[in-house]
């Protein structure tokens, strides 16, 4: 049966018990390690600690445990990433559906453009996050077919506002509601030419 392999950074084959713990207190030091804060530390001559050192290459070794420790800590981001990507799809997921059944069961033209655009915008920013996207960048599908893309965050204020009124009629769409083309005013929003209850028109 072969013997188990030696890692670096452990005792190796016939290094003292004692020359091992210098090292290991060398090792532990972290990367502003130096001979000198172990001689500092075990009241030991310099000198001495350097021929160690270099008989038992405390320097690679070092560099060898500092690589494995970059790797492990990689791996733990990587997963802790892997674990928020997963929950922040599942948030968005959740939020898109709930959204979804909101528009199936309200009147479209007693929401807002404002509550659509942002159920919307926040839906779409957390499944693009999650999925490792920009959050500026937003798709869907235009009246043409087509895409409508846009960086949001470059936007003016109207061509948030035309913007997000192409979103809503998506949605309205999808939701499976009439008139999903309407304009903006139609859609709950206050005019300023609305009739009077006997029918007749304000004159500004």
């Amino acid at each position: 049966m072969s013997e188990p392999e030696v890692l670096a950074w452990d005792r190796q084959r016939s290094e003292p018990e004692r020359a091992y713990g210098y090292f290991a207190l060398y090792r532990d030091l972290g990367r502003t390690r130096t001979v000198a804060k172990v001689a500092e530390q075990v009241n030991k001559s310099r000198d001495y600690l350097h021929k160690l050192a270099t008989r038992w290459k405390w320097v690679q070794r070092a560099a060898a445990w500092d690589r494995e420790e970059d790797r492990l800590y990689a791996e733990g981001l990587a997963e802790q990433r892997r674990d928020m990507a997963r929950r922040h799809a599942r948030i968005a997921s959740a939020l898109q559906g709930k959204l979804v059944t909101r528009l199936q069961n309200l009147d479209a033209s007693k929401l807002t453009p404002g509550d659509i655009a942002r159920w919307l915008e926040v839906a779409t920013r957390v499944e693009r996050l999650a999925l490792g996207l920009p959050d500026s960048a937003t798709a869907h599908t235009g009246p043409d077919g087509g895409p409508i893309r846009a960086e949001v965050e470059s936007m003016t204020e109207q061509q948030r506002a035309d913007f997000f009124r192409a979103l809503m009629a998506e949605a309205a769409a999808r939701a499976g509601q009439a008139n999903p083309t309407a304009e903006p005013d139609d859609l709950g929003g206050d005019d300023e030419d609305e009739e009077e209850p006997g029918g007749a028109t304000e004159q500004g």
